[in-house]
């Protein structure tokens, strides 16, 4: 089994956090970023194990608390509109629905009755599985 190296789990650690300072609101940005790297070149000549594995430890809690205090989606979306494209090639703003053009019937399925292709797959599945018939449970008559 391979080991890895200090030098690639501080990389990593940084990645995370850089990632994590992104998501920040842009008030707190500047403040994380400039810790962040003052941070890390600060500790730049430790050559101690114990030290970088401190360090290492430090960071991974720092990460856990960003990942809990930064929102998931990026803070930059104001909301989300709805854009529908009329037939024309214009788009409307408004999100009023047009109607579709109607397409082929793939199936004959309304919700009435048995979709003809899932009887199809129930039986072949059910050959597959080697219930042929039913005489076995029927008896003599």
């Amino acid at each position: 089994m391979a080991t890895v190296s200090p030098s690639s789990i501080v990389i990593g650690t940084y990645r995370s956090l850089a990632k994590l300072v992104c998501r920040l609101p842009e008030k707190q940005q500047s403040g994380a970023w400039r810790e962040l790297r003052e941070g890390y070149r600060k500790h730049a000549d430790e050559t101690s194990p114990d030290r970088i594995a401190t360090l290492i430890e430090e960071a991974g809690k720092k990460i856990a608390f960003l990942r809990i205090v930064t929102p998931k989606a990026p803070t930059n979306q104001t909301g989300v509109s709805r854009w529908v494209y009329r037939s024309s090639g214009e788009k409307d703003a408004n999100g009023k629905a047009t109607l579709r053009k109607s397409r082929q019937v793939l199936s004959n399925f309304d919700g009435n009755n048995l979709d003809p292709c899932s009887v199809s797959r129930h039986n072949s599945h059910l050959k597959r599985m080697g219930f042929v018939n039913n005489l076995h449970a029927k008896g003599l008559f």
